[in-house]
């Protein structure tokens, strides 16, 4: 069980490891081969040689199953689908093999582990994420609506139960200022909004889709009285390579928000939408 696992998490990280380089621009497959070699030694380097062993074999088949991309460009004639699925397979098993016969440049202080879980990824592993960004907000109040700006930060503990998704929860604070609507001359309200979001991310090799719901509350500087509400948003993430123990990532990220009449507040609608900016931290 414990092979098969190591086996798994080094076939996601192959996969991270070459879609990133995929990204960054493909060209020639000896300098590309080149790039990714570091990388990837680092996670074969700390896994149980059977389980090196194992991934190789499941490498081996993905590409089998996908096919020769040569024989299928000649007869698509184009990069389709299918050739991009079973070129991308068989640089995986092309690189993973290169390293494997290079294990014997691994450091001396590098042994692989039973506890091996992969680098590049959160699966099996628990993992504290620290979320920022900048917002456009519009609000809608009894038939009035009103815009403005802000930002937030968040710190979500979590969990990768599979390869392809993981569970985060954890406390969030942000705030902003907003045109106080029917005013005269224009007045700004400052706005503060605690949350604490339930996110389940869905990862897709180097992009990550998220999944958000959230009890909310809002209070105002000059008005501490809070009103409540919910929230359900929306994230698009892409992830860079672990970096220096954190794995990096950036994305767009939209929400919508409902708050009762409470606080002293009528009934309110928020509609949230900006970048946001992760570090996972997942040792």
């Amino acid at each position: 069980m414990e092979v098969e696992r190591q086996a798994q998490a080094l076939v996601a990280d192959t996969e991270r490891i070459i879609e990133s380089e995929e990204l960054t621009g493909w060209f020639t497959d000896t300098e590309a081969y080149r790039s990714v070699r570091p990388t990837l030694l680092e996670s074969v380097c700390r896994a149980l040689p059977e389980a090196r062993e194992r991934a190789s074999e499941l490498l081996r088949e993905r590409a089998r199953s996908h096919g020769d991309p040569r024989q299928l460009f000649a007869l698509y004639g184009d990069v389709t689908s299918e050739v991009r699925a079973a070129r991308a397979a068989g640089r995986e098993r092309d690189a993973f093999a290169q390293v494997l016969r290079d294990v014997g440049d691994c450091p001396f202080w590098v042994a692989p582990s039973p506890e091996f879980r992969g680098r590049q990824t959160d699966f099996g592993k628990v993992s504290l994420s620290l979320e920022t960004g900048g917002l456009l907000q519009i609000r809608r109040t009894e038939g009035s609506w009103t815009f403005g700006g802000g930002g937030y930060g968040r710190i979500l503990g979590g969990y990768g139960f599979s390869p392809n998704f993981t569970l985060l929860l954890g406390p969030e604070f942000g705030g902003g200022a907003m045109l106080r609507p029917n005013t005269q001359p224009t007045e700004l309200v400052i706005n503060y909004f605690p949350a604490v979001p339930l996110v389940l991310r869905f990862h897709n090799v180097a992009w990550h889709y998220d999944l958000e719901l959230a009890p909310v509350a809002l209070f105002q500087a000059d008005d501490g009285a809070l009103s409540y509400g919910g929230r359900v948003g929306g994230t698009i993430g892409v992830k860079a390579l672990r970096t220096r123990g954190f794995i990096p990532w950036a994305g767009l990220a939209v929400a919508y928000e409902h708050y009762l009449p409470s606080g002293g507040r009528e009934r309110a609608h928020f509609m949230r939408g900006g970048l946001r900016v992760g570090f996972m931290w997942a040792p």
